[in-house]
């Protein structure tokens, strides 16, 4: 069937994904055995992939969320301060990325973090701590660079 649907067929039985949630391009990836949710009206790109490692869960909004393409989206990852050959020490955490949320391409985002919603991450930024709604972040790690235009200051 070249269209994709057998790879949404079988995400679908395992994860929890809303009907008009959009697989946008070819080399989605989705593993795991925990929970993943996919909002109303949102889509992620060409091969962007999704980790939930054990007692760990991914939710991407509850609607409008654009995942673009080549994201990373994982709940565990190895701690650099270690000794390989001795022992692969883990830290896990669920992601989740609020309603309304704009994720540029090559974006990673790492275990533990929350992205508030009507937020905007840019392109090839690498996001290591939680980011506030409302926020424009960029960057190796991501920080905000501004809130948007619409909040008055005292909703900064």
């Amino acid at each position: 069937m070249g269209d994709g649907s057998t790879f949404i067929k079988k995400y679908q039985e395992k994860y929890e994904i809303y009907p008009t949630f959009k697989f946008n391009g070819p080399g989605i990836s989705l593993y795991g055995e925990r929970r993943i949710i996919l909002g109303a009206n949102s889509y992620i790109g060409r091969y962007s992939s999704i980790q939930s490692y054990a007692g760990c869960k991914v939710e991407i909004g509850k609607k409008n969320c654009a995942i673009s393409h080549y994201v990373m989206i994982y709940t565990a990852n190895r701690i650099a301060d270690q000794d390989f050959s001795k022992s692969k020490k883990i830290k896990t955490g669920n992601v989740y990325i609020g309603d309304n949320c704009w994720i540029g391409a090559h974006v990673f985002i790492n275990q533990g973090v929350s992205i508030g919603e009507n937020a905007v991450v840019g392109a090839h930024s690498v996001v290591t701590k939680n980011i506030p709604p409302h926020s424009i972040a960029v960057g190796v790690p991501a920080k905000v660079i501004k809130f948007k235009s619409y909040l008055s200051e005292d909703e900064v």
